[in-house]
């Protein structure tokens, strides 16, 4: 006896049907627009919004959005570049030397 093709709508478990519609593909570029129009409307606030900071330098309009994508990048460069020095291993570090094939 031979089975039929599963269909694509057969392999997916009866409770998750409903949300089928976070899958689409309008819906991961409709979420990056709205964030990146979200950025700019926030952006073109820091330049008309008044600040009565403490410090000088932090009434520049946009510095907090610089200081933050600099302090990203150090995050991601330092887990790239130091962490990766503690926690890394070699490219062969799971080929079979312990007799085990």
């Amino acid at each position: 006896m031979s089975q039929k093709p599963a269909k694509k709508d057969d392999l997916v478990h009866p409770i998750a049907r409903p949300f089928l519609w976070l899958e689409s593909k309008w819906l991961a570029s409709s979420v990056v627009w709205v964030l990146g129009l979200v950025v700019v409307a926030l952006g073109a606030v820091d330049f008309f919004h008044p600040r009565h900071e403490y410090l000088d330098f932090a009434q520049t309009p946009g510095f907090y959005v610089l200081a933050g994508f600099i302090s990203f990048v150090a995050a991601v460069m330092g887990g790239w570049f130091v962490i990766r020095q503690f926690l890394g291993r070699a490219e062969n570090y799971w080929d079979g030397e312990a007799g085990d094939e």
